[in-house]
């Protein structure tokens, strides 16, 4: 029982570091308050994520299907992901908030981080999982794709299906403040 559980852990502190290597990722490619093109996502630069990442691609104005995701990603969803709307993975009730925090997410620019719970059946506050959305612009600075990830929190077990939605939180978008150099002319 005590391996299960380190190694739970092990796993779970490793999800964690996932969603940190996205987050700053996200925020090395953020330059002077643009959002990042999604052409500029290297999955290379990331390579110790992926497990855990998705990159899904924006479609009317509040959803998103999943384009390709990480192994982990998809035993947490229980099945395969390619072409799934993002907000299967979310149960039925909290499907409205989601798709308003994804449009909020979409005109703000804002990443998205949201405190998921597995038990749909008990709303006890009980915090299982993380999913964060990136916004990714397009040449014509339009939100069309998202850098997300999901990973479980803590010491939990991740449970695959469909997840209720716990809490939404939006982050500003780093800026990156142009670098000043100093010139000598002696001349």
């Amino acid at each position: 029982m005590i391996i299960k559980s380190l190694t739970q852990h092990t796993l779970n502190r490793h999800a964690a570091r996932a969603l940190g290597i996205l987050g700053a990722y996200w925020a090395s490619l953020a330059t002077q308050g643009e959002l990042p093109l999604w052409s500029d996502v290297d999955p290379s630069q990331i390579q110790d994520a992926l497990d855990h990442a998705f990159l899904a691609e924006r479609f009317g104005q509040c959803h998103a299907r999943i384009r390709v995701a990480g192994g982990g990603v998809e035993d947490m969803a229980g099945k395969p992901c390619s072409g799934l709307p993002l907000s299967l993975l979310i149960r039925a009730s909290d499907r409205a908030a989601f798709t308003d925090a994804v449009s909020t997410c979409c005109t703000t620019g804002y990443p998205l981080e949201i405190a998921l719970t597995s038990c749909p059946d008990v709303d006890n506050g009980d915090v299982s999982a993380r999913m964060v959305l990136y916004p990714l612009r397009d040449t014509t600075g339009r939100v069309t794709q998202f850098l997300g990830g999901l990973a479980p929190v803590g010491d939990a077990i991740a449970k695959s299906g469909q997840f209720g939605m716990e809490t939404v939180t939006f982050h500003p978008a780093p800026t990156r403040r142009p670098h000043l150099r100093l010139v000598v002319d002696n001349k």
